[in-house]
């Protein structure tokens, strides 16, 4: 039997996988630069085509320096690239002139919770937000929103000052192959309008997983960015992490030819939440590979290429019953909690879509993850989330009927909009989308199966609950009639994508 640890919220789970199982690693990870400061400003001055950002400023020059979320990677890193890469930004501005004023720094959070300045000033440190004050998007704000033009889909609104600056800074982190481009940029900066039209549950109707490109995700939002590149003269500085995710203590514990380790199960004998609290503060260890800078045009192709060469691996062949285990900890749950619909999302939208190219399943096979659903809920950032799951989902799991009946409430409550605008919430709409991107998956597979899954978290998602994987494992043979199934292990986290031959 293929023996190996599974994550199953905080908990480690020891899975016995059948003889013949394909158990998927992370690729080994690349060096990471040796001083990033330097590569930094290095890529500033030596594009990869047209100037460098020395040359497009004048000392009247007015800028817009936009930084993806934080949410993104995920566990947060220990030592985020987006510092050095706003100093380094900032230190050309200040070579050139440009005085403080002329100057603006947006964080493209989107319809996530906006950033405490604490959490800011932990992330790019006291001199750059003291001298340069960080906002936070707002897409209920009208009057910080610019109408770019107009879609079939509908209106393309995005953050004012994108077209009211003469140079738009991007500071990019590719997270996903969508991040390579301007998808963090559009995505962080459209009202909510917009962003009704990018998360359409039509949108996700195809079986193409929504984290590819080219699929009708990435080309909606790649249709907003050919119409603000036309108002925007934007250069894009991008940076590749590699997937060190542990330091090599803690990758040492992780071995399981002798079962658990007697750490591993001092841990799991912790309480939850003093486990919660630690899982908090862990930092992850990925350090940047690669740092560029240019047109968004020339750099993204170039950051894509660098990103599946530390992050993809080969398989031959789709498997009929896709196995792995889901922490509870997401994008969406840095610094408070995870939830049910967070975890269906983490393991349908995003897991379960890491195939590059085909999918990892075939049609009408099982999903099997780990995961303890625990039907609780952070009211103060998760409120829409906690009602999306008693209400909605209790009459309707369908995206268009969603869309239709329940989300413009949702988006419009007051309650949900000032807790979003000023009590650092999530948007009224954002359960919904999370929910939408989990189709494509969830038409593609037969059954959904969660091991340690709570009976009733998993009937209010349309899931079936197992006792553990092995109890998991005998459910998708009883269901798919067979007993010799093909088993795909991804062995997570750090996630990986992964090519299917």
């Amino acid at each position: 039997m293929a023996k190996t640890l599974l994550l199953s919220g905080f908990d480690l789970r020891e899975a016995h996988l059948p003889p013949d199982a394909r158990l998927l690693l992370p690729p080994v990870p690349l060096p990471g630069l040796e001083v990033f400061g330097e590569a930094v400003d290095q890529a500033l001055e030596e594009p990869l085509a047209g100037a460098s950002l020395s040359a497009l400023l004048r000392p009247s020059s007015r800028v817009c320096i936009v930084l993806d979320d934080p949410s993104m990677p995920m566990p947060p890193l220990a030592h985020d690239p987006r510092r050095e890469m706003l100093a380094g930004v900032l230190r050309v501005l200040a070579a050139r002139g440009i005085h403080s004023n002329h100057v603006r720094v947006l964080v493209a959070n989107g319809l996530g919770r906006q950033w405490r300045n604490t959490e800011l000033t932990d992330l790019l440190g006291i001199q750059s937000t003291a001298a340069y004050p960080v906002r936070c998007h707002d897409a209920e704000a009208p009057a910080d929103l610019a109408h770019l033009g107009d879609l079939p889909d509908g209106p393309v609104e995005l953050a004012r000052v994108l077209v009211e600056n003469d140079v738009v800074v991007h500071l990019n982190v590719v997270s996903t192959p969508l991040h390579a481009g301007l998808y963090g940029l559009v995505s962080g900066t459209a009202g909510y309008r917009t962003a009704r039209t990018l998360f359409a549950p039509a949108l996700f109707e195809a079986d193409a997983a929504p984290l590819q490109r080219g699929s009708a995700y990435h080309q909606a939002h790649e249709r907003v960015a050919a119409l603000l590149v036309k108002r925007a003269r934007v250069l894009q500085v991008s940076v590749v992490l590699n997937n060190e995710l542990w330091t090599p203590a803690i990758t040492a514990l992780f071995q399981t030819e002798h079962g658990l380790t007697r750490p591993l199960q001092m841990w799991n004998a912790l309480p939850h939440s003093l486990r919660h609290r630690a899982a908090r503060l862990m930092k992850s260890a990925c350090r940047p590979i690669a740092v560029l800078s240019g047109p968004p045009e020339a750099v993204a192709p170039r950051a894509l290429e660098v990103f599946y060469r530390q992050h993809e691996v080969s398989t031959d062949g789709a498997a009929d019953v896709l196995v792995f285990g889901l922490p509870d900890q997401g994008p969406y749950s840095v610094r408070t909690a995870q939830n049910p619909v967070l975890a269906a999302h983490l393991a349908l939208g995003f897991v379960a879509q890491l195939g590059s190219g085909r999918s990892m399943l075939k049609p009408g096979g099982v999903i099997l993850f780990a995961n303890p659903l625990t039907p609780a809920f952070d009211r103060k950032a998760h409120l829409p989330y906690e009602e999306f799951y008693e209400k909605v989902l209790r009459a309707e799991r369908e995206p268009s009927a969603m869309h239709a009946r329940f989300e413009p409430d949702f988006a419009s409550r007051p309650e949900f909009v000032a807790n979003y605008q000023r009590r650092f919430a999530f948007h009224g709409s954002h359960p919904f989308f999370a929910w939408y991107q989990c189709a494509p998956a969830r038409k593609r597979a037969g059954r959904v199966v969660v091991a340690h899954g709570d009976p009733r978290a998993c009937a209010r998602l349309g899931f079936t609950p197992a006792n553990d994987v092995d109890d998991g494992l005998k459910k998708a043979r009883d269901f798919l009639g067979r007993t010799d199934l093909s088993v795909l292990a991804l062995e997570l986290p750090p996630p990986f994508f992964v090519r299917v031959r």
